[in-house]
């Protein structure tokens, strides 16, 4: 049986649900909002997967010298340091492999 319909339905049953509370918090409302529907396993995963993705993503904008750009550069070189490591392994592992 195609659940698919019925998930669609419910997910848009809760959107309307939703909109009442729009501040309020997405994951919170729908355990609410399910368990007062009986909507439990799989059904309520399925309906969540939908579900997540009515609230409107919020939008970051970080300034450059912020405290905010300071530790995410930080955090992109850290990952940036690791990858250049990581690619100097498998180099130098393919270097090897062809001599042999």
């Amino acid at each position: 049986m195609n659940k698919k319909p019925f998930y669609r339905e419910q997910a848009r049953q809760f959107k309307g649900c939703f909109e009442k509370f729009p501040n309020g918090d997405l994951l919170s409302l729908f355990d609410e909002w399910a368990e007062s529907k009986d909507i439990y396993g799989r059904d309520k995963h399925e309906i969540w997967r939908i579900a997540r993705k009515l609230k409107p993503v919020q939008i970051i904008t970080i300034n450059e010298n912020s405290e905010e750009f300071v530790r995410i550069d930080a955090v992109l070189d850290i990952l940036l340091q690791a990858y250049v490591k990581r690619l100097d392994r498998v180099m130098e592992k393919r270097k090897t492999k062809g001599k042999e």
